[in-house]
């Protein structure tokens, strides 16, 4: 009887603490379940606001092209209108030519009918009286003719110098409505020009009041992160500053734009396009401080590597590391996403000293 009875009072004593322990291991499960939906909803709104932004890095690059495309056509319009301006200006030009050789032709012409006219108004009345012979008729008779022959050749050629005038005025008005329908055209390509200017104005202020706002982001988060002191224990041997031009690069591709804080918006990092799901990998030992999406950087990794100096890994499609974790030189952080700067897979890089910003390419092995 006591043999039987010690078992089942053990088995009655255990059996609180393994239910306890079940209804423990349930609520870590749903724990972990609400956390990976949470995860999974963050990851949804971070994959749909790269695509926005994408959306409008391609609009501004769109509006970047038509202002060139534009700018180019403005440049042939008023190339035609200028060409129409030295035709109207020579075919003026030609007017007062032609007006001055109608005058010289009138004058020339008023002389001759001077000189012709008393004579022969002379011989109608005298019916040639006053000739002796014949002789002096045929010399009267030869002059009357040159005198009667260079009048009709100057009536010949005033009126050629009347028609020339004529079609110089329909010319000069035709370049006229030219003119004016070819100002017409660059005046409308110079106001969709404005258009886009505009709106790529107005879309840039948009993108730097963003930009502003990420950088306010990150500097308040590495300020959290320097005011709470870590100690590393790769710092006892591994010092990041003794690494200089002997960095690994964190992702492999092609290095798009580069470090450059006179630019403007300032460049703080390197834009690298890669392959599609390329790895990035930590470029030394550090801790992970952010694993979670930043305004404006997309997914972003951030590592401290201790006595002030960090490395950013922006706009990653997934991540491998968790907040508070140790990793090593060369361990893998995650996977590339989309990034708009490259229109593509990509990663944005940066490495700050503080909260400065530091160019990468001095501390990298080599250039991309």
């Amino acid at each position: 009887m006591k043999r039987i009875f010690f078992p089942l009072l053990l088995l009655l004593t255990l059996l609180p603490s393994a239910v306890s322990a079940q209804d423990e291991g349930e609520v870590l499960q749903r724990s972990l379940q609400q956390e990976h939906q949470k995860a999974d909803e963050r990851e949804m709104k971070v994959r749909e606001l790269t695509r926005k932004a994408g959306q409008i890095s391609t609009r501004l690059s769109d509006i970047e092209d038509d202002i060139k495309f534009l700018k180019r056509k403005i440049r042939s319009q008023e190339k035609i209108l200028a060409k129409i301006k030295e035709d109207e200006h020579k075919a003026r030009q030609d007017h007062f030519a032609l007006e001055k050789e109608k005058q010289r032709i009138s004058m020339e012409l008023s002389g001759l009918m001077q000189t012709l006219w008393p004579v022969h108004l002379q011989n109608v009345r005298a019916k040639f009286e006053g000739i002796e012979s014949w002789d002096m008729f045929d010399r009267r008779f030869n002059w009357l003719a040159d005198i009667y022959k260079a009048t009709s050749g100057k009536l010949e050629e005033a009126k050629v110098n009347s028609e020339r005038i004529s079609r110089n005025l329909e010319r000069q008005r035709l370049l006229e409505k030219e003119a004016e329908d070819q100002l017409v055209q660059i005046n409308r390509s110079k106001d969709h020009l404005l258009g886009n200017k505009y709106a790529l104005r107005k879309n840039l202020n948009k993108i730097r009041k963003q930009r502003s706002t990420a950088e306010s982001d990150l500097s308040e988060i590495l300020v959290t992160i320097e005011e709470l002191k870590y100690q590393l224990q790769s710092q006892k041997t591994k010092r990041f500053s003794l690494y200089k031009r002997s960095l690994p690069w964190p992702v492999d591709g092609k290095l798009v734009s580069g470090f450059n804080l006179r630019a403007n918006p300032p460049i703080r990092g390197l834009a690298i396009s890669t392959a599609q799901g390329a790895d990035v990998r930590s470029v030394f030992w550090g801790k992970v401080v952010h694993n979670d999406t930043l305004r404006g950087f997309g997914h972003v990794v951030i590592l401290y590597h201790g006595f002030d100096y960090y490395s950013l890994y922006a706009y990653l499609a997934e991540t491998h590391v968790r907040n508070g974790q140790e990793v090593e030189k060369d361990e893998p952080l995650g996977v590339v996403g989309f990034y708009p700067k490259v229109d593509g897979p990509g990663l944005y890089f940066e490495l700050r000293f503080h909260q400065k910003p530091i160019n990468p390419k001095l501390w990298l092995t080599s250039l991309k």
